[in-house]
């Protein structure tokens, strides 16, 4: 899964006096909740965010942006539906 380096984000981020999560988001036009999974490594970051973060920290993307093997991708996993009566009976007869 490929993780955004928030302290480094953040700390570059300082440097140019943004002092939060939500001024930079407004800063680089994003959702600030977009940072905020991102942070917690709840969603892989999209190739605009990377783009907009690196544009505006003056840095390479491969300067924040790393793989972690060991992070989870929350799978949505299809769920069988139990069968109701009516479709039951409806197999049945046929």
């Amino acid at each position: 899964m490929l993780c955004l380096d928030m302290t480094k984000v953040l700390e570059k981020a300082r440097s140019k006096g943004v002092d939060d999560i939500p001024a930079l988001a407004a800063i680089i036009g994003i959702n600030e909740v977009t940072l905020y999974r991102l942070n917690g490594r709840y969603m892989e970051p999209s190739l605009i965010t990377v783009w907009k973060l690196a544009k505006y920290l003056g840095q390479p993307i491969e300067w924040f942006v790393y793989d972690d093997p060991k992070a989870t991708r929350r799978a949505s996993v299809p769920r069988q539906r139990k069968a109701t009566s009516a479709s039951r009976r409806r197999r049945a007869s046929t």
